[in-house]
């Protein structure tokens, strides 16, 4: 019931959490707890349930790794529980001291699961048993079941001190919605450049390996994408640097376990590509990342440097990472059919053919320049007549994911523009279309963005780009990115079969 299953789609594959260890549960608990709905008595009740889910599995997982198998680090969450409840009837400034004492541990407990060496491991993730008994899927779970404690404590915490830090780190809210989205477009780009070491395998037992690989790189992806959940602007300073230590663990193992399949497509061009954009949405990441942790000024000048040296290729990775985050709800819930997704497969198809035009070099090409800009502005007509408010599954945290997305893509467009406007004056700017960068708030609803958007008169069809990463094919080069992101062939497939072959039925031409 609380074990994460395996979804795979055309365009994405990951974990999909359940129970205990899902973002939606956590979310009800907080605002019961917010509310007064829940309170401090039941809210540890709560919490010696996760304590048990947790020391059950931990006990299933220690013949995996001996990290599993010392009971210290649950004991001292059990020890910290019992203290909690001993302090019902205290003040709330003891109260919240203990629960601050409870985090800690449950951070001990992270840390230790999301570093254990079976994490990293090719030759687990070739075991037909480790497979079989789902230890990649439970390590998983018990990730979510702790980083949904941390949270949970958290907001008790803050509900008996009646301290709100989302008030007292407002200003937060910014970094963390942008390191939500610049990893969001690091691990999917990523994922996409490496499955292509596929179309090179010399043999089935070299592609059984390279499978185990990806494996590997795509447990500590959904490891870290769980763990990003804790960059909140309500997790206090003295706990940022914790958050930040594991996933810049995850992180270091995503690299480690990347670097084979990297040599291997060193030679396909679309890989690179890829891989750039990868390594431009890391160094985005850990600016965010770093200005969420620390109160230092010179971060934001670090990132607006950062920014200075590729605006173009800034606003691509901000665009990308909005619409696989968008995705992700789709896809994650078995709704990848839905309107909306496969918009979005076609946007995020689009855009990987946009990184290869360098913004300064390619304005000497008359031609590639308006078909650059083309296409942009049918990733935003796409995006504004076809992504609409009203189309959304959930409006509330997709929204603004759109609207950063139609910022960016603005963005992209008035630098073409700058650079190459020479070029593009055939196009006709219909009324209410993108014309100048936003100065507003990143994500805001509307932030910068026109209304309603009329049709563009294009020199060729946006349905039918010109180039080999979007039109299906039989050869490597061909086949689409997002078809090749797959870990395994359908989400149907129990996790057993956990195979990274692509699915034999691909979704609808884009």
């Amino acid at each position: 019931m609380h074990t994460p299953r395996i979804f795979t789609t055309p365009g994405m594959s990951g974990y999909a959490y359940s129970g205990l260890s899902s973002t939606e549960y956590k979310d009800s608990l907080c605002r019961a707890i917010t509310s007064g709905l829940m309170p401090y008595g039941e809210c540890l009740k709560v919490l010696r349930e996760f304590a048990l889910e947790l020391r059950n599995t931990f006990s299933e997982l220690r013949g995996v790794d001996a990290v599993f198998a010392a009971a210290d680090k649950i004991n001292s969450i059990d020890s910290c529980i019992t203290d909690a409840e001993g302090a019902s009837s205290a003040e709330p400034k003891v109260q919240a001291g203990v629960l601050y004492s409870l985090i800690n541990r449950l951070y001990d407990a992270l840390q230790d699961c999301t570093t254990a060496p079976c994490n990293k491991e090719v030759p687990c993730f070739m075991d037909v048993s480790f497979i079989r008994r789902r230890a990649h899927l439970q390590i998983a779970k018990a990730c979510g079941i702790l980083v949904n404690s941390i949270v949970i404590v958290n907001r008790l915490a803050t509900t008996v001190s009646k301290t709100s830090y989302k008030v007292l780190y407002e200003r937060d809210a910014d970094s963390v919605f942008h390191a939500s989205m610049t990893l969001s477009a690091y691990v999917n780009v990523q994922f996409s450049a490496l499955s292509r070491c596929l179309n090179y395998s010399p043999g089935p037992e070299e592609t059984k390996r390279r499978k185990a690989i990806l494996r590997v790189v795509r447990h500590n992806i959904e490891l870290c994408n769980k763990v990003a959940e804790l960059v909140d602007p309500e997790i206090p300073y003295c706990f940022r640097d914790r958050t930040a230590s594991c996933l810049n663990s995850i992180l270091d193992a995503v690299k480690a376990s990347s670097a084979e399949c990297v040599e291997i497509v060193r030679t396909s061009e679309s890989a690179q590509r890829r891989l750039a954009i990868a390594r431009k949405a890391t160094l985005g990441f850990t600016y965010y990342l770093k200005a969420y942790r620390s109160r230092r000024l010179g971060v934001a000048h670090d990132y607006r440097r950062f920014k200075k040296k590729g605006g173009y290729a800034c606003a691509l990775v901000h665009m990308m990472g909005s619409l696989f985050s968008m995705y992700r709800g789709y896809a994650a819930a078995g709704n990848a059919e839905h309107i909306v997704a496969s918009k979005i497969e076609h946007c995020i198809k689009i855009l990987f053919t946009l990184y290869r035009y360098n913004a300064r070099r390619s304005g000497d090409l008359q031609c590639k320049a308006r078909e650059v800009y083309a296409d942009m502005l049918c990733v935003y007509a796409e995006i504004n007549e076809h992504i609409r408010p009203d189309l959304l599954l959930n409006p509330h945290a997709e929204i603004r994911w759109r609207d950063a997305a139609l910022q960016y893509c603005t963005e992209m467009m008035d630098i073409w523009k700058a650079l190459h406007g020479r070029h593009l004056d055939v196009f006709e700017q219909p009324e209410g279309s993108p014309s100048q960068p936003s100065t507003s708030g990143l994500g805001s609803a509307g932030a910068g963005i026109g209304g309603s958007q009329a049709s563009y008169t294009l020199p060729h069809d946006p349905r039918h780009i010109p180039d080999s990463d979007v039109q299906p094919s039989t050869s490597a080069e061909a086949s689409s990115a997002l078809q090749e992101a797959q870990v395994a062939s359908h989400r149907s497939r129990t996790p057993s079969n956990d195979d990274l072959e692509p699915s034999s039925k691909r979704s609808r031409s884009a």
